[in-house]
């Protein structure tokens, strides 16, 4: 809340279809945000592998309601679908025109980032990875406008994920530093990063998954937490300058056109 009332009054809330309002995130968000004194518009119709118009429908309600800053609540899909529908709010026309390059932005509404999970690493950069639903093209928006204001990454947010989520982000959180350090555009700087991120991930997302029934408030597993949600961040910094490579090349039309999630 307090964060928010930095850059406006009145926020548009984007969230998933159901886990943020069952652990009751959703509700603590919104009061968070009322004690500060931003009011609330909540678009909650966003699923796995995000859609273009939706976006555009995000974007739509914010438009309607005044919204003057954007808040994304959730994993990868959300933070996408937020950072997106900031974007139109601000640039007219189709969002597909500027995927591709036919049209160019010049800003955005002010972003927060609330991660749920610890896989995309979107709360730390400037992609919004979208599917057009008619073409089955899934491909980023992409540009400095779209990075985050602020992003508020808290552990304690994503032990509502189930056992086997968590062993699917924390690998694609490993796959992003992986392809980063072997990319053609990185450079020292990500390389260091990218080696973080990677000895991060190997040596604590098996403690994390094998202890994922246990007591959270054990010192060793709260720090192994710790250690797999900045791996995560890492991973989505370090894909910002160096891009990804082969596995992700691959895996985005085949999730595009056959939903994969």
């Amino acid at each position: 809340g307090s964060d928010a009332a930095k850059y406006g009054k009145h926020s548009l809330l984007v969230t998933g279809t159901g886990s943020t309002k069952r652990s009751g995130l959703l509700d603590r968000a919104v009061q968070l945000l009322k004690d500060a004194g931003v009011s609330c518009t909540i678009f909650d119709q966003v699923t796995p592998n995000p859609l273009t118009t939706t976006a555009m429908d995000a974007a739509a309600l914010a438009r309607k309601n005044n919204c003057d800053v954007v808040i994304g609540l959730g994993g990868g899909s959300i933070m996408d679908a937020a950072k997106a529908a900031a974007f139109l709010c601000t640039n007219e026309g189709d969002i597909n025109d500027y995927i591709f390059g036919r049209l160019q932005g010049k800003n955005a509404l002010p972003i927060l980032l609330v991660p749920t999970t610890c896989g995309t690493g979107s709360e730390g950069n400037g992609f919004a990875v979208l599917t057009n639903p008619e073409t089955g093209d899934k491909k980023s928006l992409r540009g400095p406008f779209i990075v985050a204001k602020a992003s508020i990454i808290d552990p304690e947010l994503m032990k509502t994920m189930p056992q086997h989520v968590l062993a699917s982000v924390g690998f694609d959180a490993l796959c992003h530093c992986m392809e980063a350090y072997l990319s053609g555009i990185g450079q020292p700087m990500t390389e260091m990063m990218a080696l973080r991120g990677i000895r991060l991930s190997a040596e604590n997302l098996p403690v994390v998954f094998h202890s994922y029934e246990k007591d959270g408030d054990d010192a060793c597993v709260a720090a192994a937490w710790e250690a797999v949600t900045w791996a995560s961040t890492l991973g989505g910094m370090v894909i910002h300058t160096a891009g990804v490579a082969g596995p992700h090349g691959m895996e985005h039309p085949a999730s595009g056109l056959r939903n994969i999630v």
